[in-house]
């Protein structure tokens, strides 16, 4: 176990009503050496060793012998399993699931603008391939995790996007992610042998978050981790909402085990701020306070923020965790691991 324990004592506590339906479950998950994948199998681990759940989980990786190598704490548990491929052309497995996570993504602002092919195409065909394969192995639910980024840009009106939001005259059909996100969600509401519930992702903070990609706090976690200048990319106005990740376990598995078939839920923190105020924040709480660069003059106002009163209304679910203490487990996991944690997504 390498979060905090009061993270998943949170975890199951918020979840304690779920239990009896997670119970024996047997669960394929795709993308379950990423960020997201990570804090489920920590969780499952949690829930199988504390709570008794006997949960099996099989986990979908390029490189399983990779991934137990360099995260052993997590792959060792006797049911945890692994299939080798990757969500396009995995063998299908003859086992039957009683559930699937379909978390396998690839967001990266390079590959969305330099191999768009690639992009649209691990998207739709992988949906595909999940939804041949939950009719063979007898699924009962898929969760699928989209992205915020399928109901294109956020208007400058709107302070939250609801998921009553559908006809967005900026959304851009050449954005090959945010247009294959949009598709694969219809193609799933239609073509699914089983119940699927959507769950829109937004943007999220916490341990095995990457800090080389383009995740703003991630990156200004790094900077303040290796005691550099915070540099903004951008003009700091832009304005975001971080849910925590052990938050986002909750949500996220409230939504497999009570999320309405075919529906829609965003996933995500209603409590928005500016990427200056966000590298301020994380700023004055490093060993070292450093000095905040905006790296260009006035741009386009960007707004990039859920709104969750469907989520909070249907299924219990609030905010637990604030984004200062956030910030700070982020920072004590990556100085209590400083240089062993690997962010491959194998």
């Amino acid at each position: 176990m390498l979060v905090d324990k009061k993270d998943l004592d949170l975890i199951a506590t918020k979840l304690a009503k779920d239990f009896v339906f997670f119970k024996n479950k047997k669960i394929f998950i795709t993308g379950g050496t990423g960020f997201f994948g990570k804090w489920l199998l920590e969780t499952f681990l949690y829930l199988n060793v504390h709570y008794n759940l006997n949960i099996s989980v099989t986990i979908l990786s390029r490189s399983p012998y990779k991934f137990k190598e360099l995260h052993s704490h997590i792959s060792g548990h006797k049911n945890f399993f692994y299939v080798k491929g990757d969500i396009i052309n995995f063998e299908n497995d003859t086992e039957s699931y009683d559930l699937i996570i379909h978390a396998a993504t690839d967001a990266s602002s390079g590959r969305n603008q330099f191999e768009t092919e690639q992009m649209y195409s691990t998207v739709m065909d992988g949906t595909r391939h999940i939804c041949e394969f939950a009719s063979k192995v007898g699924c009962q639910r898929i969760l699928y995790t989209s992205s915020g980024a399928a109901y294109g840009p956020q208007p400058e009106s709107m302070s939250h996007m609801p998921e009553t939001f559908i006809h967005n005259p900026f959304f851009n059909n050449n954005d090959a992610y945010a247009s294959a996100k949009l598709k694969s969600e219809k193609y799933l509401q239609t073509n699914s042998s089983c119940d699927v519930v959507i769950a829109r992702c937004f943007a999220f903070s916490g341990p095995y978050l990457p800090l080389d990609g383009s995740y703003a706090f991630g990156n200004f976690i790094n900077d303040v981790l290796n005691e550099k200048d915070i540099i903004i990319k951008g003009d700091g106005t832009a304005i975001r909402s971080y849910l925590y990740a052990a938050d986002l376990v909750v949500w996220l598995l409230r939504l497999l085990s009570s999320g309405v078939n075919k529906e829609i839920y965003n996933v995500g923190s209603y409590e928005s701020i500016s990427i200056a105020e966000l590298a301020s924040l994380i700023n004055s709480m490093g060993t070292k306070t450093k000095k905040i660069h905006v790296s260009s003059e006035m741009s386009k106002k960007s707004i990039y923020v859920p709104d969750v009163n469907k989520a909070i209304t249907e299924l219990g679910l609030d905010i637990y965790t604030s984004l200062a203490v956030a910030v700070e487990r982020t920072l004590c996991f990556h100085n209590k691991f400083k240089g062993n944690i690997n962010y491959r997504h194998d």
